[in-house]
C-alpha cells in the first residue's frame, strides 16, 4: 500500500479519508474480502466503514445424524447411593 500517504494500520482496521476511499475503492474492497476493516473518515473522525460480508450458510438438513447415536435403556436412572445423596430418593 505504498503511496497512500493517509493510511493507518491499527491491527486489521485500516482509516482512509473520503478521497482515498473514491481514488482507491478497488482496493480496499480487496482488502475487506481479505478480512479487513477499512474505516472512512471526514475531518479526522470515523464516517462508513467497509467490512467483509460473510458467505452464506447452507441450508441445514435435519435428521443427518439420526440413527447414529445410543443411548443406554438405563440412561435417566439413577444409583441408589447417589440418589439418596442428592435427595431424589428418600
Amino acid at each position: 500500500m505504498q503511496g497512500w500517504s493517509g493510511l493507518v494500520y491499527i491491527a486489521r482496521m485500516t482509516l482512509v479519508t473520503v478521497t482515498e476511499a473514491k481514488a482507491n475503492l478497488s482496493k480496499l474492497l480487496a482488502m475487506a474480502e481479505r478480512g479487513e476493516e477499512v474505516v472512512i473518515g471526514r475531518a479526522g473522525r470515523p464516517v462508513a466503514a467497509l467490512i467483509p460480508i460473510s458467505p452464506k450458510r447452507k441450508k441445514r438438513v435435519l435428521g443427518l445424524g439420526q440413527g447414529k447415536g445410543w443411548m443406554a435403556p438405563d440412561f435417566d436412572e439413577w444409583p441408589e447411593e447417589e440418589a439418596r445423596a442428592l435427595g431424589i430418593i428418600e
